[in-house]
């Protein structure tokens, strides 16, 4: 999910709005105000973001004990280039955690604190033998960043461009137009000893979670349910769960993986809003360089759900 480390922080902004709307118990124009400057929140995210899916261009999975190289000069940037390039870094898994080190006779890497990646390499500190990567840590090579992702299964190095053509091209998402009606109330049922689920991906991979509780709710009079994921088996009260689903829109109006929520639960019986207008779409919608987790089946609603994003038309 992970795919979700940047949709985790934007649902967090997009969500704060919403609510700040609902506590005022506004109108239903004043709750499709709120609504459209969650989204455009989202949207603004993407914009700016120097580490996007609108930015991403390539992408490596390793086991462990293996390695790549990543070179990079003022075209490019690839895995294992078969031409001479400026700037090389040797990149390894192994014990849990990733390592970067310089290529003889080329320009050194440095390594960015993520926060800081949108000021370039050249606030970075250059390695000159083998570090490990710290939390938080991606390396730079001239105006390209990679980051790596320890994940069980799926443990990769991502690489960047700012100056991607998708980033350039990007103009906001493709939305439903607001409907408060689809911001739902919803029942949460945690279970008491959450039990592992196998997710598939969309390529090929498989994810395990954990069911930690239900979301009931009504759409149009009808009764539905979503299960609620976690990543661990004993999630805290307070914690992001995942809520991924899909719909009689998904593969037409929606894109065919499926889409995503995420909420937050304090407690057995809470009432929780459940705003399917901030439903979006996995990060693999917007850049094949994701890897994005399909939702199970009994997460599959038997309505339309038009709300939320649509698919994004770029890439595909």
């Amino acid at each position: 999910m992970k795919h979700a480390l940047v949709l985790l922080s934007l649902y967090a902004a997009a969500g704060g709005a919403v609510a700040s709307a609902q506590s005022a118990a506004s109108p239903a124009v004043d709750r499709a105000a709120a609504i459209r400057a969650a989204q455009r929140t989202i949207d603004d995210e993407y914009a700016r973001e120097t580490m996007s899916p609108f930015t991403a261009i390539a992408v490596r999975y390793l086991e462990p004990g293996q390695t790549c190289r990543l070179g990079a000069d003022g075209t490019g940037a690839a895995f294992d280039p078969v031409k001479p390039v400026d700037a090389a870094a040797e990149i390894g898994f192994d014990g849990g955690a990733f390592w970067v080190a310089p290529v003889q006779d080329s320009r050194q890497p440095v390594l960015i604190a993520k926060g800081a990646a949108g000021v370039g390499a050249a606030s970075g500190t250059p390695v000159t033998a083998r570090t490990k990567l710290g939390s938080g840590q991606v390396v730079g090579l001239g105006r390209f960043l990679a980051e790596a992702l320890a994940s069980p299964g799926a443990s990769n190095v991502r690489v960047f461009d700012p100056e991607a053509p998708a980033k350039k091209a990007f103009t906001g998402l493709k939305w439903f137009p607001p409907d408060p009606a689809l911001q739902l109330t919803a029942a949460y049922a945690p279970n008491a000893s959450p039990d592992k689920v196998i997710v598939m991906t969309s390529r090929g991979l498989m994810k395990e979670y954990y069911r930690a509780g239900t979301l009931s709710f009504t759409v149009a009079g009808e009764p539905m349910r979503l299960t609620a994921l976690a990543t661990t088996p004993a999630p805290k009260p307070g914690d992001e769960l995942f809520v991924p689903f899909r719909d009689a829109t998904t593969g037409a109006e929606t894109y065919e993986v499926g889409r995503y929520l995420t909420v937050r639960v304090e407690r057995a019986g809470e009432a929780h809003t459940l705003d399917f207008n901030l439903a979006t779409n996995p990060l693999c919608n917007y850049s094949p360089h994701y890897n994005c987790p399909i939702p199970p089946k009994e997460n599959v609603l038997p309505v339309a759900i038009r709300a939320g994003e649509m698919t994004y038309p770029s890439h595909r």
